[in-house]
């Protein structure tokens, strides 16, 4: 990996955590967990004081290691496995292929196993890494499968209690209603049981009147007397 950085720009540790927006102690970290998971100790150019320096795609690569382990809820190994494992064994193969190609005639049997175990371990390497971005797919699709369903769920009572609610508002306000045309009629019936009642007072009193007058009248009215000739005196 180091020879491949010989014609590029390389950025120093601390311009490279800068770009990353981590410190150097970070970048470092990251660092050493790339060269174990890819097996490299060199993976990275190294100035003559053994300070690592990092290419364009070194800093994409850290980039997208970063945000996976964030956002993937994976282990920074896990993350560093599937970033840096897969492609840096991809490249491995491909060198490995072509130097098969140039070199079969020079190469023993040893050899060829040993090219065979290492692609062998390649495939496996890819394998484990698609297994576990396989099993991080399906347990974030388990979990939004369980959010969706507890709405659903949290969803669905809150409609039928909303329903059973404006059913019984509803009840309450024809009870309320009917209550109030109730005793509405009542009212009405007890006004005219009132009225009803003056309206035989009044008659009464103006009765009373009447009578009270006409007796009166008659008590006023003077009887006259009956005139008696001299001469029935002799006749008692």
């Amino acid at each position: 990996m180091a020879s491949d950085h010989n014609f590029e720009e390389l950025e120093a540790p601390a311009k490279t955590a800068e770009e990353l927006h981590i410190s150097v102690a970070t970048l470092r970290k990251y660092s050493l967990i790339v060269e174990k998971v890819t097996g490299n100790k060199d993976y990275y150019e190294r100035t003559k004081q053994k300070s690592r320096l990092y290419s364009a795609k070194d800093i994409e690569d850290l980039k997208a290691f970063r945000a996976l382990s964030k956002n993937a809820d994976l282990t920074l190994q896990e993350a560093a496995r599937q970033i840096f494992a897969v492609s840096d064994k991809k490249t491995e193969e491909v060198k490995m292929q072509k130097s098969v190609a140039t070199n079969t005639a020079t190469v023993d049997a040893d050899q060829v196993v040993k090219l065979l175990t290492m692609l062998q371990n390649t495939i496996a390497s890819q394998n484990k890494a698609i297994e576990d971005l396989q099993k991080q797919v399906a347990r974030v699709e388990a979990q939004n499968k369980k959010l969706i369903d507890r709405s659903h769920q949290l969803a669905e009572p809150e409609s039928d209690g909303s329903k059973e609610k404006q059913e019984a508002n509803n009840k309450d306000q024809e009870a309320a209603k009917e209550i109030t045309e109730e005793q509405k009629s009542e009212q009405e019936a007890h006004e005219e049981i009132l009225r009803k009642a003056r309206e035989n007072e009044e008659k009464r009193r103006k009765q009373q009147v009447e009578e009270n007058i006409h007796r009166t009248l008659a008590q006023m009215q003077i009887h006259p007397k009956k005139k008696h000739h001299w001469w029935d005196r002799f006749f008692k």
